[in-house]
């Protein structure tokens, strides 16, 4: 880029030579599109979500789709979706940061992270990294305690492909849900996922009013919502193809979140 601008200021230049590095691909050999068997489906609904939302998912589906795992290696979300800013597409939607719901560029992201992370845990793979929403966001209350938040540069959602191939993620969105599949080599392991238990709940704080402002007289709007607090658990029992089976649990703790006035 360096090269390029400074090119453009000297009209004597007719050509400059750019340095090329060369990498090689990760994946030298694809299985035959015959063994490769769906293996697992990831759904949600962002059915109310408003414009910006509904286009930052479907942006982040069609950076997801058509990823490939390599076998041993690990799932990362933020290295298959990229860099979320202005720059590469997103628009700005609403963001959980500092203890507070936000206008922020990606707003609605968590969407397809927590769409996935649902496909890939179906598919019994190892989980490195997850990370839940501060509080219960509702557009995840049918997977409750599998939600995946994710923020470029500090939290990932990363799981291990401990399958005999490589895995291919499809995302797509239709009407007001998110498909994301998982393509790879069976192995013969079964998964099985009990219903979330919810173990205790918080009454949400009072509401506050703060002062804007920046609104005209007479104006009150809400800028945050109420969320009872919440205990929840997900569990998952793997089974392997020669009959040993092994269980995790997801304990996820939702914080209490007042409403916001102002």
């Amino acid at each position: 880029q360096k090269l390029v601008s400074s090119a453009v200021l000297r009209p004597e230049t007719i050509s400059i030579a750019l340095p090329v590095t060369v990498s090689k691909p990760k994946i030298s050999n694809l299985p035959s599109v015959s063994s490769l068997k769906l293996i697992a489906t990831g759904y949600t609904s962002f059915y109310g979500s408003s414009r910006a939302r509904v286009a930052n998912v479907s942006i982040a589906a069609g950076k997801l789709d058509g990823y490939v795992v390599p076998v041993g290696e690990q799932f990362s979300f933020n290295d298959a979706v990229g860099e979320i800013s202005s720059e590469t597409g997103f628009v700005e939607g609403l963001v959980i940061s500092a203890g507070r719901t936000v206008a922020g560029v990606g707003g609605g992201v968590c969407q397809a992270s927590t769409t996935t992370f649902n496909a890939l845990y179906k598919a019994g793979l190892p989980v490195i990294e997850r990370n839940q929403h501060s509080y219960k966001v509702s557009y995840y209350n049918d997977v409750a305690g599998r939600d995946a938040a994710v923020y470029y540069g500090s939290l990932d959602l990363r799981m291990h492909n401990d399958t005999p191939g490589p895995l291919i993620v499809r995302a797509s969105t239709k009407g007001s849900t998110m498909t994301v599949q998982v393509y790879g080599v069976p192995d013969g392991r079964k998964v099985n996922l009990s219903a979330p238990r919810t173990l205790s709940r918080t009454p949400a704080p009072p509401a506050v009013t703060e002062f804007n402002a920046t609104l005209p007289v007479g104006v009150r709007t809400q800028v945050d919502w109420a969320v009872e607090g919440s205990l929840v658990t997900a569990a998952r029992t793997v089974t392997r193809a020669g009959g040993t089976s092994q269980t995790d649990v997801l304990t996820t703790r939702y914080r209490p979140w007042r409403a916001v006035y102002q």
